[in-house]
């Protein structure tokens, strides 16, 4: 009987462009904590960022627009995403046969977006199928532009849930603990800050 053999694609992704901003301001955590004192002004914008970022990776999503790379071993039909929502595709790159690099021309017959669904995708063309790849090691690079776009475009349930979060972290300087059935469990992150994200939320599974 002859052996199985399974091909799982691997994927890596990294940010290129940090997020200019910050979905709220420092005088908006400020407010929201009552403090009315500037001695901890850059504590409190270290907590908004890591708020957000808690935030993000609890949504499986980012607020502010920032550039991300996702390099692939090999065209999948359909390509999936991993940093949404996607606003645009900057480039779609790959390693040839002959180990050069080719920019993919970003038209329907090459290849179709869907930034709609929750999870962005990239498809075969209608009328060209996706290119072979040579040996390069990550040879599928993708450029694209993530985010709802400026602070004033994402959702203020989630701006809230970002204000909860800084006043969780300003309150508690120390991991904290709680004992449920006699053990100590870490709470990272309010349900109530959960609840406020959870329309927001994507799912992946694989």
């Amino acid at each position: 009987m002859p052996a199985l053999s399974f091909t799982k694609n691997m994927s890596s992704y990294q940010i290129t462009v940090q997020p200019a901003t910050e979905p709220i301001t420092t005088a908006e955590a400020k407010a929201h904590l009552r403090v009315d004192f500037s001695d901890e002004d850059t504590y409190i914008d270290t907590l908004i960022s890591t708020a957000r970022k808690y935030c993000e990776q609890y949504c499986n999503r980012v607020f502010i627009t920032q550039t991300w790379r996702q390099n692939e071993d090999c065209f999948m039909n359909p390509i999936r995403l991993k940093v949404n929502p996607v606003v645009s595709l900057t480039s779609l790159k790959y390693y040839d046969t002959n180990e050069t690099q080719q920019t993919l021309t970003d038209s329907s017959a090459n290849f179709q977006k869907d930034f709609n669904s929750d999870v962005a995708k990239i498809h075969e063309g209608l009328t060209n199928a996706f290119p072979s790849i040579g040996d390069t090691i990550n040879p599928i690079e993708i450029i694209t532009v993530c985010g709802y776009g400026a602070a004033s475009d994402v959702p203020e349930d989630i701006k809230h849930a970002i204000k909860l979060m800084v006043s969780h972290l300003y309150e508690n300087r120390e991991m904290v603990n709680v004992v449920i059935g006699g053990l100590a469990m870490q709470i990272e992150m309010p349900n109530v800050v959960k609840n406020l994200l959870n329309p927001y939320r994507i799912l992946q599974f694989g």
